[in-house]
């Protein structure tokens, strides 16, 4: 096939990961792969040593100079499907399917209403829930909805350095014993990271040398959240036991340095950061919205509780750091089951399946 992937993210994130891994794999499965990404995206420099034509729009769609630019390029290619990521990228990518007469396939990677999604030939909803919003508040037929889970590269933990837990610890000026739990993402408010420093005073009652790690840069929209953070955690005393590790290039190495993940989100589809804690074996506490609970079976596979509840997340992450015995059989768990339902090549020979299955329906 000759599909063309489009992304509007310009910074890393759960989408653009899922981008740049789906693009990579089908490439090495033969598919001539385009990708069209906003100019100084991260993806086009992680994507730089693959086989793949790089384009950059600031997908504009007034006036329409740009989708007519883009619909000759895509007729000029051969470009048989077009599968976009992210907001911008799926509005831009229906009208395409009526300037250049392709069929749009867009991944849902977010629960927002919006028109445009009833629109596609296909979309694929990461989680149950986020199918389930689509049907009902986006008018997405059912027939034109299909849910593919989100997914991770087993192989990158193959790269985690035996000695990463020790080397973060320790620039941290952390021991091995210390209790370590933590959380990975974007600073904004529906990350919910607030819960988590809410969280804290309690945890450290139960678990005194217990630290926090919160790891991910402040979102360009929420700048005062993060300052809402540190505040909060000033009037609660606990600022010294706070670690801001900002943003991180390779996620796994930190996570390999916990004892405990917490994702304290509001909202969620199903985070590809969950899987990645999973998969290292880390036993994980979450809060039970959008499709968490389809990956993280509470008991069994994690910890869930209820979302913006401090006082079960200070119970659930203090129970696990107080009890290895139990850490470790959550984390196994958890590991067995992200390798078993969440592998790339599973998932992708679905997503495979699907854009080809469109393109010989058009092509007949």
């Amino acid at each position: 096939m000759r599909i063309m992937e489009i992304v509007s993210g310009v910074h890393v994130s759960g989408a653009v990961h899922h981008c740049a891994l789906l693009s990579r794999e089908l490439i090495r499965r033969g598919h001539e792969v385009t990708l069209l990404c906003r100019p100084g995206a991260w993806i086009a420099g992680e994507l730089a040593g693959e086989p793949i034509d790089v384009l950059f729009s600031d997908l504009r769609r007034l006036p329409f100079d740009e989708l007519h630019r883009v619909a000759a390029e895509i007729r000029a290619r051969g470009i048989e499907v077009v599968h976009t990521h992210m907001s911008r990228a799926h509005f831009f990518g229906v009208l395409l399917r009526w300037f250049a007469g392709v069929p749009s396939v867009a991944t849902a990677h977010c629960r927002q209403v919006q028109p445009h999604w009833m629109f596609n030939d296909l979309v694929i909803a990461v989680s149950e829930a986020t199918r389930r919003y689509q049907c009902r508040y986006n008018l997405v037929r059912r027939n034109r909805i299909t849910t593919i889970q989100s997914f991770i590269d087993p192989g990158r933990l193959a790269g985690v350095p035996a000695d990463a837990r020790t080397k973060f610890r320790q620039s941290l000026g952390l021991d091995e014993q210390t209790p370590l739990f933590g959380t990975l993402g974007t600073i904004l408010p529906r990350k919910g990271q607030l819960y988590l420093v809410r969280a804290l005073p309690k945890i450290l009652a139960a678990v005194p040398e217990a630290r926090l790690v919160i790891i991910g840069e402040t979102h360009d929209a929420h700048p005062q959240y993060r300052v809402k953070l540190q505040q909060t955690a000033e009037q609660l005393g606990v600022s010294s036991r706070i670690v801001w590790a900002g943003y991180c290039a390779d996620a796994y190495e930190v996570l390999a340095a916990l004892d405990v993940f917490a994702l304290a989100s509001l909202e969620e589809n199903l985070p590809m950061v969950i899987l990645e804690a999973m998969a290292l074996g880390l036993p994980t506490v979450a809060t039970a919205v959008g499709g968490i609970p389809e990956c993280v079976v509470s008991g069994e596979t994690g910890l869930l509780v209820p979302p913006a509840n401090s006082e079960a997340m200070a119970a659930a992450v203090a129970g696990l750091l107080a009890d290895p015995v139990q850490r470790r059989r959550l984390g196994e768990a958890g590991r067995r089951q992200v390798h078993e339902s969440f592998s790339l090549e599973g998932q992708i020979t679905r997503i495979e399946a699907v854009l080809q299955s469109l393109v010989r329906r058009r092509a007949a």
